[in-house]
């Protein structure tokens, strides 16, 4: 089969050339199309219901809406997780699916379930939009120096909204900042009572006075006319004008009764930037899986129009956060590692080979299996990222065409000079028919060392599986290359003046390794006796590396979480927060802070008013003067906040933030749950766990989400007396809404714009002491204070009420620094343990990235044995041999030593990334043995001795082992080294197989060898075993 491969591509060569042109063609634009992101999206598939309830308590919410929407959700098909905040007026949940469904046929189901739901009249829940974690693409403010922020928001929502929706993959734009307009009708308690005019009748007024009617069409002569009443209000005037009732042939009108002025919707956040304390801002969210380049660009033309056309001259569009940027300078990170990998490549291909053209050849491989892995990433649908790019080693990746190339390099250059074209041609045929077999196992193996991370789910498999794509992607082209391509180009390029000898570096190697062999071989006892001593030193060591789930990708950013005393107002949080941005903008690297607290009104960010996020938006590092780190300035903002009594903070990222909140919908790396019924119970047990963990070494911060509680003033109806009246508690209840959380009775249009007529009393009559006087109406027509039929008291209730899985449930959140996450959990764990005590139907459990990473290591500890079972199935098929599959795959064990040395010599823990560079490592160190093996039997057949086999095989093999590990291992080099903007997640992996290999190659220059040696030097010379690959 290799022959005829072989032989084809020797004999068609113009079919040879048009295939690579079209796979040029094929992956140039596949590049052109394929979307580019910073980091994988590696949100689990969630749709999210959300229900707002204005002015009801969280109790009430829970038990009218989020309640009957979870009963209505259960049984959803592929659901794994249904978790809900409960807050003022709002209800906020979350469906989470496996990995088997899309968000469309998750909505679609939840759609389904949601007509089910027993809702109060009136009550609509909505999906939000179907984004991500990383969704949020582009942040800005409006700005303009004679506006007011009321003014703003009406531009926001009523222009840039609109038209930034209308943009080619924008799923949303979330308004936060300023005040939304309405018009209030303000009844006057003392009007109304000698008028004899009840609340109710004044809204009856209203929604009955804004009406257009159409009354079909009449026909009058060869005409046809339409009828339309027109009774729409236009205007605050017209609102005055309204009749509400009828004394003596009088008419009541609003003007009457109420003050019409311009309101606005009671704010639930504010945002705020450096100096000014309210602005608005809008932030555009991108659909789940678009690419983020073509929206971003789409986005900017479309915000150029709209500033041009559709703005007022002197309302600015200013972003502070654009995710352009991010992509730009990560992309940059990851081709900067990649060409500079590529040239150390080359290098080394030139050092050993003494041959520009070999080294050519061998190097041409690498853009064209670069332009494979963008046909195959583009053929299964994922992006361009950090990771599906950046793990890319091209030293591996030209592993291939190395040995090809060698071999033929090898034999052509013993060719007498003046050889016919015939006897080059079948010379090349023969060369890479003989190393055709070793090399396509070689790279089958690696492609099968990957299998694990093929099988990750959820979180760590998003991550990591576009890395697995595009390095098979990039094998299998190089694999057809090498036996295609490369034999044609050696053929063409490699005519005369090659070197018969070999050059001086190769000479040197052979100089210090034939000793080295010889020794080995004469003291094997020794040899394999360090040999296990260093595995078993490995093996100690291992435990005490400490493990992660990923390192944090630095994205150029600062994300600061504040959480101030739970019962802060929105005025108060609002004052704190400009305390916060003057203390950070102190430091001279901060161009920028932007603070946001509480949640926009449509509620997509159930956060509280206690709760500030605040944007710190860094200058470039080149920019900065006083030489500091990132690390150094994180310390100063650290110190900064530190002088603020009572607040809470903890540092993180734009995209971090959101992705961790993503993964149990609470802010924190390790996410303790507590679950049960009683929301007090949960209370005292989260305060037990808090004291058992705050002083745990590593813990920067440990919180209670959205803890505390809110005061409420209760008005309790007293069902009997209101009976004497005539009167039910929904009455009052209705009376009481109306007053006072303001009824939205009617709308105005002013053009396209729709603005509401809320009723509601004035903020005089809304003061707690004069809430006893509000007027009730009895069916009889009499007046009477709020006081007769109800009494007041003051209480406390829930701020946040969170639930998972149908409880209620408690939610601590933790950040782990400068300790690795492994151990700090197990302390935590020990702690909590010895001082928590639960009662029956109470349960504690452990999420956020901790159960990732459980779950990734979980699955990686039965996937990797499997793997490596597929492993030697492949040497055992190939060999033929127990004994040598059972040989190369001992390389694996020692391999793993020098990459668990290289983590404890850095100092790098433990994480998903690590573990996924060991899986690389396997391979590779799978893939010497194959060629010294292999070898080793071909000179056994052609009449050596064991010993002579090995030593000459050895010496013969040293240039491609020594190739094949220098390449692999400059290959990431760069990678390991870089401190560019994305190199954080990248590191562990280049550190593991750079390390690994060190050891691997050492061990298949001399153990393998002198195991070899020990286990078929026993039946002598002539051993019958025939281990040879046949081409």
């Amino acid at each position: 089969m290799i022959r005829r491969v072989v032989a084809f591509a020797l004999g068609q060569p113009l079919f040879v050339v048009l295939g690579v042109l079209m796979l040029v063609g094929g992956g140039l634009i596949a590049f052109r199309n394929l979307p580019v992101e910073a980091f994988p999206d590696v949100t689990d598939t969630q749709v999210t219901v959300i229900t707002l309830y204005p002015g009801r308590a969280a109790e009430e919410v829970e038990r009218q809406i989020t309640i009957p929407i979870e009963v209505a959700l259960s049984g959803v098909p592929n659901a794994i997780r249904v978790f809900s905040h409960t807050q003022f007026g709002l209800s906020y949940l979350v469906v989470t699916f496996n990995d088997e469904v899309n968000g469309y046929f998750a909505r679609q189901q939840v759609l389904e379930k949601l007509r089910d739901a027993d809702l109060p009249d009136g009550v609509r829940p909505e999906l939000a939009a179907m984004t991500s974690a990383i969704s949020e693409v582009y942040r800005y403010r409006l700005k303009s120096a004679g506006r007011t922020p009321t003014q703003l928001r009406e531009l926001q929502n009523w222009v840039m909204e609109r038209q930034l929706k209308t943009v080619p993959g924008v799923a949303d734009v979330v308004s936060f900042g300023g005040l939304i307009k309405t018009y209030e009708v303000q009844p006057d308690i003392g009007k109304l009572r000698s008028h004899r005019v009840s609340l109710q009748q004044l809204i009856d007024a209203l929604e009955k006075s804004n009406r257009n009617a159409g009354g079909g069409y009449v026909e009058h002569g060869r005409q046809q006319f339409l009828i339309r009443g027109i009774g729409l209000l236009r205007s605050a005037q017209d609102l005055e004008d309204v009749v509400v009732a009828e004394q003596a042939g009088t008419p009541v009108l609003v003007r009457d009764l109420a003050r019409v002025t311009v309101g606005a919707v009671p704010r639930q956040g504010v945002i705020g930037q450096d100096d000014d304390d309210d602005v608005v801002s809008g932030i555009v969210l991108m659909r789940k899986g678009e690419n983020p380049s073509k929206v971003l660009a789409a986005l900017k033309g479309k915000l150029d129009e709209i500033r041009r056309t559709q703005l007022p001259a002197d309302v600015e569009i200013v972003p502070f956060y654009d995710r352009s940027w991010l992509i730009a300078r990560t992309m940059k990170t990851v081709f900067t590692n990649l060409v500079e990998g590529a040239v150390l490549v080359c290098a080394v291909l030139y050092l050993f080979l003494s041959n520009f053209r070999a080294a050519a050849i061998v190097a041409s491989i690498i853009p064209l299996a670069l332009l494979g892995t963008f046909l195959g990433l583009t053929f299964v649908g994922i992006p361009a990222n950090l990771l599906s790019l950046g793990a890319m080693d091209f030293g591996i990746i030209v592993d291939g065409a190395v040995i090809v190339v060698e071999h033929i390099f090898h034999r052509l250059a013993q060719l007498r000079d003046g050889a016919s074209p015939e006897d080059r041609r079948r010379t090349v045929l023969d060369a890479a028919v003989e190393v055709g077999r070793p090399t396509l196992f070689s790279m089958l193996i690696i492609i099968a060392a990957h299998i694990p991370i093929f099988t990750l789910q959820r979180h760590e498999g998003r991550i990591f599986a576009p890395m697995a794509w595009s390095v098979s992607s990039a094998l299998v082209t190089s694999l057809v290359l090498s036996l295609t391509l490369v034999p044609l180009l050696c053929l063409a390029l490699l005519r005369r003046k090659l070197p018969h000898g070999e050059n001086r570096l190769l000479t040197a190697c052979k100089a210090a390794y034939r000793p080295a062999l010889d020794w080995a071989l004469d003291h094997r006892r020794t040899v394999l006796a360090a040999a296990g001593l260093a595995l078993a030193g490995a093996a100690a060591l291992a435990p005490r590396l400490g493990t992660e789930f990923l390192p944090e990708l630095n994205e150029g950013s600062v994300w600061v979480n504040v959480t101030l005393e739970p019962s802060t107002s929105i005025t108060a949080a609002q004052a704190e927060a400009r305390r916060i941005r003057d203390l950070m903008r102190r430091t001279p690297e901060v161009r920028s802070v932007i603070s946001k607290l509480g949640r926009p009104e449509d509620g997509t960010d159930p956060k509280i008013a206690s709760q500030i996020e605040a944007l710190v938006d860094l200058a470039p590092e080149e920019e900065w003067k006083r030489g500091l780190s990132k690390r150094e300035v994180l310390a100063e903002l650290d110190a900064a906040l530190g002088t603020i009594p009572g607040i809470q903070y903890s540092f993180s990222q734009p995209i971090r933030d959101n992705v961790l909140e993503s993964i149990s919908q609470i802010d924190g790396q390790i996410v303790i749950k507590i679950s049960g019924d009683d929301l007090d119970k949960l209370r005292a047990y989260g305060d037990v766990v808090l004291r058992a963990i705050d002083d745990v070494p590593g813990v920067a911060r440990a919180f209670v989400d959205r803890a505390g509680q809110l005061p409420q003033y209760r008005i309790e109806v007293d069902r009997q007396r209101a009976a004497r009246y005539g009167l039910n508690a929904g009455d009052i209840d209705a009376v009481i809404e109306s007053a006072l959380a303001g009824h939205e009775a009617t709308w105005i249009w002013e053009g396209e714009r729709r603005f509401a007529v809320v009723m509601r009393l004035r903020e005089d009559d809304r003061q707690l002491a004069r809430l006893r006087e509000l007027q009730l109406t009895t069916p009889s027509g009499v007046f009477l204070p709020l006081s007769e039929v109800a009494t007041f008291r003051v209480a406390s209730g829930a701020m946040n009420i969170a639930r998972e899985n149908g409880r209620r449930v408690l939610s601590i959140g933790v950040f782990i620094k400068d300790r690795d996450m492994g151990s700090a959990v197990a302390e935590m764990q020990q702690r909590t343990a010895q001082a928590l005590k639960l009662d029956e139907g109470y349960a504690i459990s452990w999420s956020g990235e901790f159960e990732n990473q459980e779950r990734a290591m979980a699955r990686l500890s039965w996937v990797v044995p499997l793997s490596i079972l597929i492993i030697f199935l492949f040497l055992f098929d190939a060999f033929k041999s127990l004994k040598n599959a059972t040989l190369i795959i001992a390389n694996i064990p020692f391999a793993m030593i020098g990459g668990i040395v290289a983590l404890f010599a850095t100092g790098t823990p433990l994480s998903v990334s690590a573990a996924i560079g060991f899986i690389a490592l396997f391979g590779q160190a799978v893939l010497n043995g194959v060629v010294m093996l292999a070898y080793f039997g071909q000179l056994r057949e052609g009449g050596m001795t064991v010993r002579e086999a090995v030593v000459h095989g050895s010496l013969d093999r040293l240039r491609t082992v020594l190739m094949t590990a220098l390449l692999a291992s400059l290959g990431l080099l760069p990678m390991a080294l870089s401190h560019g903007i994305g190199s954080e997640t990248q590191k562990p992996l280049a550190i593991v197989v750079i390390g690994g290999l060190a050891s691997a190659t050492l061990l298949t220059l001399l153990v393998l060898p002198t195991l070899y040696y020990a286990v078929h030097g026993r039946r002598g010379r002539m051993a019958k075993e025939h281990p040879a690959l046949e081409p």
